[in-house]
């Protein structure tokens, strides 16, 4: 059986999990990295892998069975574009865009192409957010009428220096970078958000001039009343996905990440 071939756009974190399970899978082959980056030659050369310096570079020479955009957020839109112009299947991480203007032009180019675009919402696939679903679904927790949720998170140092500057930037932050998890696990459990009321302060973090740094938001759903989420990208918390970054406690016992 022929292998799928895929190329990953960006070196990362994320562009490195993406090319562990590529390599892993039976059926796909990594076929190029995409990153201007010195470490992009390292990793490249590691997975024996070719690397080239942009999408556009790569796009003329090669056409692969799909892409993996694992990019800063601001450079998803453009890099988006770029693989519906070439009939290119492209996996982009969320969020889709880092404005929702942005966002529009994107979708809107992929349903006048019928290109084939996902979002990389991963949760969505996990079995406990599956479980959560049925349960939800089920009834058995009767009428829901509000939700409250929490998100505290534990950011290792230089997380929003150097390379990851773009953190700090419209289009980073903590809603993009990790609320966006929340509110599509909320999505999934109990349907569209239709409204949304938030408050956003920047006291803790220095970035003010740029983006918020905390929030607390009340969003109304379709089908019920309300939700609660504040989100805090400043301390470790006992439910949320970067637990496995920090040591455990009594009060933190280390669990499997969702």
């Amino acid at each position: 059986m022929e292998k799928v071939r895929i190329a990953v756009a960006g070196a990362g974190s994320i562009g490195i999990r993406h090319i562990e399970e590529i390599q892993r899978s039976q059926g796909a082959v990594l076929s190029a990295i995409i990153d201007p980056s010195p470490k992009a030659i390292e990793v490249g050369e590691r997975e024996d892998a070719p690397v080239y310096q942009s999408l556009a570079e790569f796009l003329v020479g090669d056409r692969p069975d799909g892409v993996v955009l694992a990019t800063p957020n601001q450079m998803h839109v453009e890099q988006g574009l770029q693989c519906i112009a070439a009939d290119v299947p492209v996996l982009i991480e969320k969020p889709i865009a880092h404005t929702l203007e942005d966002g529009t032009r994107l979708v809107q180019a992929a349903e006048r192409a019928n290109a084939r675009l996902l979002v990389g919402h991963h949760r969505r696939h996990s079995p406990i957010l599956h479980k959560a679903i049925e349960i939800v679904q089920s009834g058995v927790l009767g009428q829901l009428v509000a939700a409250i949720g929490c998100a505290v998170f534990y950011k290792r140092d230089g997380y929003y220096d150097g390379p990851f500057a773009w953190r700090k930037e419209p289009g980073g932050g903590p809603i993009l970078l990790n609320m966006i998890h929340e509110v599509d696990n909320l999505r999934a459990m109990v349907g569209e958000i239709v409204a949304v009321q938030a408050i956003a302060s920047s006291a803790i973090r220095k970035f003010r001039w740029k983006i918020r740094w905390r929030s607390t938001c009340a969003s109304k759903m379709a089908r019920w009343e309300v939700s609660c989420c504040p989100i805090r990208p400043l301390r470790p918390s006992p439910g949320n996905s970067h637990r496995r970054k920090t040591k455990p406690t009594r009060h933190m016992p280390m669990k499997t990440p969702i």
